[in-house]
């Protein structure tokens, strides 16, 4: 055994250069990895002190055991993992210096392993270097746990409650939305659209909607702390306890039960929050693993080989979770957060939900009608065309109203527990998004501000019953001070908002960006804000499928149009079969038809979807991946139980409907 402490030493070495501090390097600078997993810090210690032990223990065991069936076997062993490690390190060396194609690299990168264990098989000097060079694993764990962000989370203080002295017993319910802006809840009169969110309007009936309210920032591991802290963020902090110790959960924590429910974030302290939804540990630990694992391939291969692997950009939660898997653990959320409510009093009930945030895919009524996928947005920004950026406006609208329907939902539990008249209720989102072509979808810059800044801001005082909307320019961090008033309690720390009820002496929106903090004229930006509303308004006041070229053609009965005899393309209908016999008693319904043109015509042409002999949706085809493809929605009302004709049109100048061929 003692022979092998060498080469295990030297195999763990290699392993700790070529993966483990790459991964330490990346993750400990975007500890937020850690924190949306739920992780604890005992789970960060376990994930470093596992990836810097385990592999290299599982390693040194086959080695060994090959050694028992022939010791020659054992050293052959032990070379091809030092050249496959040495490999997989070069190959990261290699990228960086060239990002080429992989059909270059990893021949290179494989040369190079061959070469250093020859060399280690050879030379002494080689081995010598491994040998001097063994502290670095252990190094590599303490830079990690002691020096990086995300020994803030390993190394976090316990909380410490405020003695604040309370004079009410009311209730309080906050609800914080993912990614609403106001614009899109809004109808070109400046109201909310009772038609398409009935549950906002309804709440905004017997509640202070504040029309002009605005984030603080457009990113939620910000924006979610500045609501419960009254005070404007810093970017680089995560978005834990220990980094916001001051918030409206240890303000509350000693004299209110707290009723809690996060996503992203873990603002609110273990100790007074434990019964707050969290994953097991082993389901958390596979987060890790397999999200850790994702992200060092897109470190260590090529281009072009991480073009096809998941994205790891943009996206919270499990970056190899589906979106169906995604939606649903959201959905579980929100199921537990509403069973949890009841008519106590002195409880703070928060929940912040993730919808009608990415992945879109599904319907008012709840149905669930894609995978997720979104043509025409590209990691952080839309692309140029038009029609992709619309349909993906479209579909957010429609996830929209299920977040809509889930708020109906809430207020109704609300009502049956005696929550509703007594408790002060608050509704609001952490930030909003934006649609425009070649543009940002969320970060702030000029050109989306209208869109991204506003959010809906609801506030319902206990027993209040007659509507108010208030367009002073307030901000999300006006909501913790107005808790507190509320209650009577004063609030122990300098915060940057002031409560609601209070004469609003504002006059510029401050606002946290990438660049750091900067302000805007309120006057101005809600001006441009009701510009959008107007924009919103000409592309789907006659309705949210009524987008695309030729929206005329909507609703017209084909035997009623001019139609071809014959085409001269052909379309493959990817949800061909699942239309042929549609359940519409299940939470799937194929609503969204995708497929590839071929034959004559380009990416561009203008296309008609007819269900049951109605044209039900109109769309423009694209190019992706050298491939003139299609995607379109049609109405869930369209679709009817079991078999169900779905004919594919190219609209010609006239108009004339071509026949695609399927």
């Amino acid at each position: 055994m003692r022979r092998a402490v060498g080469p295990g030493l030297h195999i763990a070495t290699l392993w700790a250069l070529a993966v483990a501090q790459p991964l330490f390097d990346l993750l400990g600078d975007n500890a937020e990895f850690f924190a949306v997993r739920d992780a604890t810090r005992w789970d960060v210690v376990a994930f470093a002190v596992g990836l810097v032990v385990v592999p290299p223990l599982l390693l040194l065991l086959v080695e060994v055991l090959a050694g028992l069936v022939d010791s020659r076997l054992g050293r052959v062993v032990h070379l091809v993992l030092v050249g496959a490690l040495a490999g997989v390190l070069a190959l990261q060396v290699l990228r960086r210096v060239a990002d080429r194609p992989s059909a270059l690299l990893v021949p290179a990168a494989a040369l190079v392993g061959v070469a250093a264990a020859v060399a280690y098989w050879r030379l002494a000097p080689a081995r010598t270097l491994l040998t001097v060079l063994a502290p670095a694993p252990l190094v590599f764990l303490g830079l990690f746990l002691f020096g990086s962000p995300a020994g803030k989370l390993v190394f976090a203080s316990d909380p410490e409650l405020r003695a604040v002295e309370i004079s009410s017993d009311t209730p309080v319910v906050l609800i914080v939305f993912d990614e609403i802006s106001t614009v899109s809840l809004m109808e070109g009169r400046g109201e909310i659209d009772e038609e398409r969110y009935p549950s906002f309007a309804a709440l905004a009936a017997d509640s202070t909607w504040f029309r002009n309210a605005a984030s603080v920032d457009a990113w939620t591991v910000n924006a979610v702390p500045a609501i419960v802290t009254g005070v404007y963020p810093q970017h680089g902090r995560l978005p834990v306890f220990s980094e916001y110790p001051d918030s409206l959960f240890t303000l509350l924590g000693s004299r209110y039960r707290l009723h809690v429910s996060e996503s992203l974030t873990q603002l609110c302290p273990q100790a007074l929050c434990p019964d707050a939804a969290r994953r097991p540990f082993t389901g958390r630990m596979e987060s890790l693993l397999s999200d850790s694992s994702l992200v060092y391939a897109h470190l260590a291969l090529p281009r072009d080989l991480r073009e096809r692997l998941p994205s790891v950009s943009d996206t919270w939660g499990a970056f190899l979770e589906t979106s169906h898997e995604r939606t649903r653990r959201r959905l579980a959320l929100f199921e537990d957060f509403a069973a949890g409510l009841d008519g106590s009093p002195r409880t703070l009930s928060y929940a912040h939900f993730m919808l009608p945030h990415l992945p879109w895919e599904l319907l008012p009524s709840g149905r669930r009608y894609d995978d997720g996928d979104v043509p025409g947005f590209e990691v952080t920004r839309w692309a140029e065309n038009r029609f992709l950026v619309e349909q993906g406006y479209q579909r957010y609208l429609l996830q929209l109203g299920f977040a809509d329907r889930l708020l109906g939902r809430l207020l109704n539990r609300l009502r049956a527990t005696g929550l509703y008249d007594r408790a002060l209720v608050i509704v609001t989102a952490d930030h909003g998004a934006s649609f425009q072509p070649g543009d940002r979808r969320r970060a702030f810059v000029e050109s989306n501000l209208e869109d991204v800044v506003f959010v809906p801001l609801l506030v319902k005082s206990p027993g209040q019953t007659e509507r108010r909307t208030v367009d002073d320019p307030v901000q999300t961090v006006d909501i913790l001070p107005t808790v507190a008033e509320t209650l009577g309690a004063r609030v122990p720390w300098k915060v940057d908002g002031e409560s609601l009820f209070e004469p609003r002496p504002r006059e510029r929106y401050t606002f946290v960006g990438d660049d750091g903090r900067f302000t805007a004229d309120p006057a101005a930006l809600a001006a441009r804000r009701d510009e959008a509303v107007q924009r919103q308004e000409r592309l789907f006041g006659r309705g949210l499928y009524r987008i695309g070229p030729n929206a005329e053609l909507v609703g017209k009965r084909v035997g009623e149009l001019d139609v071809s005899s014959s085409g001269t393309a052909s379309a493959d209908l990817a949800q061909a079969d699942e239309l042929r016999a549609v359940d519409l008693s299940s939470g799937y319904v194929p609503a969204r038809l995708t497929g590839v043109i071929s034959g004559a015509g380009t990416a561009g042409r203008h296309l008609a979807v007819a269900v049951g002999g109605t044209i039900a949706a109109v769309a423009e085809s694209y190019e992706l991946a050298g491939a003139e493809r299609f995607s379109v929605l049609v109405p869930e009302s369209a679709l009817t139980q079991g078999a169900n004709q779905v004919e594919l049109f190219w609209v010609r100048p006239g108009p004339v409907l071509e026949p695609l061929a399927q």
